[in-house]
């Protein structure tokens, strides 16, 4: 740790107070809580008369700078000043290490007390207990330091980048405090931050459309976003994924990588996209092959391959019909791997054969790719739950599922942890059975529509939007 870290460590987090409570979660009412503070001691209430509590508290906050917490910003300190205003104050300058941590350990495996899936909680191990969840979150908030220190020493223009676009809206004065003494300065100005975003960003991203995001940031709503987006960046193209409270509380932070990174921009001048959305390069990159198959072409003579592969890119929906034994499945299996290496998005290709299925996936172990994970009735139960965690931890890249499947329970919570970015119907019973309704084929079509009609409901990611279909 340099001079400014430990400074904090050893200054600031004593004059931090940690505040954990215990609310009902069927009337939203406070009856339990605990307030740790940075030097050691303690405010507890776990039965009793909940006002004396509440002012004693309150008394004892106000020998602190800033209040910390996990998931504070909309859980803790909401119930608190729903069960007095007094403690309306407490929210000028918090420190919520939920918040931080996707900055702080964006790859996979993520911070060992953070549940990287679903709402992101602290694996803390005890039931109900805030004194030991209090203590906890200082321990996350020291390691997240540390994290930043490392990274300050190894990329300045991510610290850079953070500290700019995570103080942008009223009461950020924690984060601001913590990226002050991490990097030794004060908050950079916008020129600095957008140039520390452009060098972060060279060769990661497309640069036509990094002019167009930058422009965005002038609403400071976009600063956490742009912040999360340019983390998972960092790290694209290995097995690490957003987390989904990220996706859901931030839709923003998708978005930006999509737009940075998913679609061509059809400029000569820009790499990336030259690079990263051109079906030939995707070829030769996951399978070796300098080109595709010269037979089936369509009407202008173009591989037909080729042609589904490039549209399935661009993120259209399409039905590609190939001969048998002429190479469906890298059809799919292209624009899947890209969209993983880009955006870290999940394909789920529904296909009614077990047997099929497991060759595909031997394929692609065998041309390199270990990213395909299987999930069907003749799984074990231990299997089962190794492939769904797969699926959950964003290990998978492509999910090859059998149409009943799409009704599991577990599978659907699997897959609500991830963003589909491609479904995938292989149906080799047949088109025909197919349009008319029948056939296993269109059982996966209907529950694979009926999910996607439950995630834009829910509000989930796909709402508005509906992902392209092969």
């Amino acid at each position: 740790m340099d001079t400014g870290t430990q400074r904090f460590a050893s200054d600031r987090l004593a004059r931090c107070v940690s505040v954990d409570l215990e609310v009902d979660p069927a009337s939203a009412q406070l009856f339990a809580f605990a307030a740790v503070g940075g030097t050691g001691g303690s405010v507890v209430h776990r039965k009793g008369p909940l006002e004396s509590a509440l002012a004693r508290l309150d008394t004892y906050c106000r020998d602190f700078d800033h209040v910390i917490g996990h998931n504070i910003l909309h859980h803790d300190l909401p119930h608190l000043a729903a069960a007095s205003p007094r403690f309306v104050s407490l929210a000028e300058a918090p420190i919520d290490t939920l918040w931080l941590n996707p900055l702080a350990f964006p790859r996979n495996p993520y911070h060992h007390l953070v549940k990287h899936y679903h709402d992101g909680r602290l694996q803390s191990g005890h039931i109900n207990d805030p004194v030991q969840d209090a203590k906890l979150v200082f321990e996350v908030l020291k390691d997240q330091i540390d994290a930043f220190d490392r990274l300050n020493a190894t990329t300045p223009d991510a610290l850079t980048a953070y500290h700019s676009l995570t103080t942008r809206e009223p009461y950020s004065g924690g984060f601001d405090r913590v990226f002050q003494q991490v990097r030794g300065k004060g908050r950079p100005s916008e020129p600095d931050a957008h140039e520390a975003i452009r060098r972060l960003l060279a060769g990661q991203a497309c640069q036509t459309r990094l002019g167009e995001v930058l422009a965005r940031l002038e609403d400071p709503k976009l600063g956490w976003p742009m912040a999360y987006a340019l983390s998972w960046i960092s790290v694209a193209g290995g097995d690490s994924v957003m987390p989904p409270w990220v996706r859901m509380q931030f839709r923003e932070a998708s978005r930006v990588v999509k737009d940075l990174r998913e679609h061509s921009c059809d400029s000569p001048w820009c790499s990336y996209c030259r690079e990263q959305n051109d079906p030939r390069r995707a070829l030769t990159r996951w399978f070796g092959f300098e080109s595709f198959r010269p037979e089936p072409v369509d009407a202008e003579g173009r591989p037909l391959q080729e042609r589904i592969v490039a549209d399935a890119m661009t993120g259209k929906s399409l039905l590609g019909i190939l001969p048998t034994g002429t190479g469906k499945s890298i059809c799919y299996q292209i624009p899947a791997l890209s969209r993983y290496d880009k955006t870290g998005a999940l394909t789920v290709v529904i296909s009614p054969l077990v047997a099929l299925m497991a060759d595909q996936v031997k394929g692609l172990v065998r041309a390199g790719v270990s990213s395909a994970v299987t999930v069907n009735g003749l799984l074990s139960l231990p299997e089962r739950h190794d492939a769904l965690e797969t699926v959950r931890m964003g290990d998978a890249a492509i999910l090859l599922i059998s149409p009943e499947q799409l009704r599991s329970v577990s599978v659907r919570t699997a897959l609500q942890q991830r963003e589909v970015g491609l479904w995938v119907l292989d149906d080799p019973e047949g088109r025909e059975r197919l349009a008319n309704g029948a056939g296993r084929g269109a059982e996966g079509r209907r529950h694979a529509d009926d999910l996607l009609r439950r995630k834009a409901a829910s509000g989930g990611e796909l709402q508005g939007r509906a992902r392209p279909v092969l």
